[in-house]
């Protein structure tokens, strides 16, 4: 039993030692402690702000890390200027055209330096050993916020400012307006001013309920036009049928006019049966004996016999009367 027990110590022991060493290696490999195995250069950077920065913060490449800040940063005694040692992986070719800027993670988040490639740059160009870069500091949330306040320091000056000349010409103005239009004089004619308006008022709202009464007159009125329109169609559709009976009796009258006139005119020149007994003497004297001969004999008996010239006489004086 002794010895199965020691072979399983033994067992366990060399598992945990195995366990251990991977996770040493794992460690060196993926942690912070494996960059001192790597082959690393170094390249100092200077800002004008390197707040934030601290030994270890990261340096990225296009969102890639590529290395580490070496220690913090560290006055260059130039112009209040800033200086940052960057470790970078040998492998980590950087252009020497490219920006490097300081950057925030967020709003509260740890800073780091990222650093941009340009667009176009030749090949064989990077960053050697020991170089000096200029870098700068991009607008983070710090920033935004110093540059905020300022603004609103800014306008809260110039708003107090106005808002103060603004009242101070209100103050005057109420001022103006109680001397000179609060007056008692003025207070009256007001007074008499609203009166007046009241009494206008009054006066209007009377006409208004007169004119009511006005229109409903007027309304009577439109009404009885209506029936009197309508009974002056009624009487004017009853007139039609005699007034063109009128203008037929007219035409029938004109057309006999007419007739006559031919006739006269007829008779007056002699032509047509009337004509000639009126304007040949001889066919008149024929007929006067025709008329005689037949009054005296009948048609029966009747016989040519020359007419008496007293006949002819008094036939000629009867032609005579009226």
């Amino acid at each position: 039993m002794s010895t199965e027990r020691k072979n399983l110590e033994l067992t366990v022991g060399l598992f945990l030692f195995i366990g251990f060493a991977i996770i040493a290696t794992l460690v060196v490999v993926f942690g912070r402690v494996g960059q001192g195995f790597q082959k690393m250069y170094t390249i100092t950077v200077e800002f004008p702000n390197a707040g934030g920065l601290i030994k270890g913060s990261d340096v990225l490449l296009s969102g890639v890390r590529i290395g580490m800040t070496k220690k913090a940063p560290a006055f260059t005694g130039q112009n209040y200027q800033a200086e940052v040692e960057l470790s970078i992986k040998e492998s980590a070719k950087i252009p020497r055209q490219s920006v490097f800027e300081i950057h925030t993670n967020g709003m509260l988040g740890d800073s780091f330096i990222d650093v941009t490639p340009p667009a176009h740059f030749t090949p064989a160009d990077f960053a050697a050993d020991g170089e000096r870069i200029v870098g700068k500091r991009a607008g983070g949330f710090e920033e935004l916020t110093t540059k905020g306040s300022k603004m609103i320091d800014t306008l809260n000056d110039r708003v107090l400012l106005k808002v103060s000349d603004e009242l101070d010409e209100i103050k005057v103005a109420t001022k103006n307006i109680n001397a000179q239009l609060l007056t008692a004089r003025n207070m009256k004619n007001l007074e008499d001013t609203l009166a007046n308006l009241k009494k206008a008022s009054n006066e209007f709202s009377e006409a208004s309920q007169k004119l009511n009464v006005v229109a409903a007159k007027v309304g009577d009125t439109v009404d009885s036009a209506k029936t009197t329109l309508k009974t002056v169609d009624s009487t004017v559709s009853d007139l039609k049928p005699a007034i063109s009976d009128v203008r037929k009796l007219a035409a029938s009258a004109t057309k006999t006019v007419d007739s006559a006139r031919v006739l006269i005119t007829k008779a007056t020149t002699g032509d047509g049966p009337l004509g000639t007994l009126v304007s040949d003497r001889q066919t008149a004297e024929n007929l006067r004996s025709l008329i005689a001969n037949l009054k005296r004999s009948g048609i029966l008996f009747y016989k040519d016999r020359p007419v008496p010239p007293a006949e002819n006489k008094g036939s000629d004086s009867q032609k005579k009367k009226p």
